[in-house]
């Protein structure tokens, strides 16, 4: 059955195709866009059940193939790391096929591990096509943009109901529980912030700034209390590194305010029950669940269990109420209990090395003046955050928006290395200029630069 949206979504679909093997930026964005904001759902019939991102990622990976001709940005420690990792899921996924404790989930940690193979595949791939700084601007435009509209999507809700509905992500998404969409927004919020802050257009400025604000109460009403937990830690760490902190921190207050004063009774009533003292049926789910990855992976230490690895019947050897199935409801607890101390060892290592990389490029970036620099890794760490807080309480240890900004940081360390390698040796004195009276202060300032390019008058 066909309907105007979905011929809309599947022409849309089908004459990307070709743009996607001829300009693989442009697959990379589409599947940015598939990925998050699932357009496909849109359609009333035949495009809810397309696989537009199959459809996307094939010509993408042939351009790639055909095209790229600088291999050598896959060189890095972040592609060595997501494949050391995806290797180690690789080891995992056999060894449970093969145990008899773990063989009746064969079929289903195949599947999980297929998925994941997806993603890791596209974000090499990502890292391998944007190889200039423009082409990373729009990647990180883009997945700004996808998350604004899902934002903005939201206003309305929250205004006819008056906040008493919940607000969820698009449907059939990973993102589609309130719970998901607030961890996902709350990555997307420092998007926001400093893309107000980085870019040049006044249009840009004030649109970035009108989603940031949106985005807050959005968050508040997904009704999820990791997230709300969340959005309090992002809020203050920008708050920490912010020079304007007046700006801010009147900001925060408006926000307790809302929350305080003009949010339902129904909303206060959940949050109510963060306190220890008040825990409901879904956080004592959660310790019944984080129990049992503990106690299982005491029993398999290395490898863990595998992908899927909540199962009922392992929840009668392991968890203390058996009776109550759950997922891991914790990235952390995930990992462990699906690929053991060793998976945890591993993820965790690529999540420091990244927050290692952020914090480098922002300590060269105040030596060389580069504010726009600073912007965007400010970005990514404070994202990433976002996703380690709200994290703790889901189980989406393999959120593909975590692994764009993975990608994001090995694309933002090359084109930086690069751009101040660039401009190092374009500043390097000439002999004649030696015995001139330098007086430094830090790197090579940019606004000199520019003075000097221009011709004399």
């Amino acid at each position: 059955m066909f309907s105007i949206r979905d011929i809309f979504v599947l022409t849309a679909l089908v004459a990307s195709i070709p743009f996607c093997f001829l300009r693989p930026t442009y697959g990379a964005a589409c599947w940015i866009v598939l990925s998050f904001v699932n357009p496909q759902d849109y359609g009333w019939g035949l495009a809810q059940h397309a696989s537009p991102a199959l459809a996307v990622a094939i010509p993408t990976l042939l351009g790639f193939a055909v095209y790229s001709r600088n291999l050598k940005n896959l060189a890095c420690r972040e592609v060595f790391l997501m494949t050391a990792l995806w290797l180690w899921f690789t080891a995992t996924t056999l060894n449970s096929a093969h145990d008899p404790a773990f063989a009746d989930k064969a079929v289903s940690a195949w599947y999980r591990w297929g998925l994941v193979s997806k993603v890791l595949l596209m974000t090499v791939v990502i890292i391998g096509i944007i190889d200039t700084w423009k082409r990373f601007r729009w990647l990180v435009l883009t997945i700004a943009g996808s998350f604004g509209f899902l934002a903005l999507k939201t206003l309305p809700i929250m205004i006819l109901s008056g906040g008493a509905s919940r607000v969820y992500g698009p449907a059939n998404s990973m993102i589609a529980d309130n719970n998901d969409f607030g961890l996902a927004l709350n990555m997307a919020l420092p998007f926001f912030f400093f893309l107000a802050k980085a870019e040049q257009g006044r249009r840009m400025k004030w649109l970035m700034g009108l989603v940031f604000v949106i985005t807050i109460p959005a968050i508040i009403f997904t009704y999820s209390r990791g997230a709300l937990v969340g959005l309090v830690v992002v809020l203050l760490c920008m708050l920490l590194q912010a020079k304007q902190k007046a700006v801010l921190i009147s900001f925060a207050a408006m926000v307790l305010v809302f929350a305080l004063l003009f949010t339902p009774q129904s909303w206060r009533d959940r949050m109510k029950t963060i306190s220890p003292d008040s825990l409901d049926t879904s956080a004592l789910s959660r310790l019944n669940a984080w129990t049992y990855a503990w106690n299982m992976t005491k029993d398999y230490p290395i490898m863990g269990g595998g992908f899927d690895a909540f199962t009922p019947s392992l929840f009668q050897r392991y968890a203390p109420n058996a009776a109550d199935v759950h997922g891991p409801h914790s990235i952390y607890f995930g990992v462990m209990a699906e690929h053991g101390f060793t998976g945890l060892f591993l993820y965790l290592t690529l999540v420091v090395s990244c927050f290692a990389t952020l914090h480098r490029i922002v300590k060269q970036a105040r030596y060389y003046g580069d504010a726009e620099s600073a912007h965007y890794a400010n970005i990514l760490r404070f994202s990433l955050v976002g996703f380690l807080v709200s994290g703790a309480f889901l189980g989406r240890a393999y959120f593909d928006f975590y692994f764009s900004l993975v990608a994001c940081v090995a694309i933002l360390k090359q084109q930086c290395e690069a751009g101040w390698a660039e401009e190092t040796e374009e500043y390097e004195p000439e002999p004649e200029d030696m015995e001139q009276p330098v007086i430094s202060y830090g790197g090579p300032d940019r606004s000199v630069r520019n003075l000097q390019d221009q011709p004399a008058p």
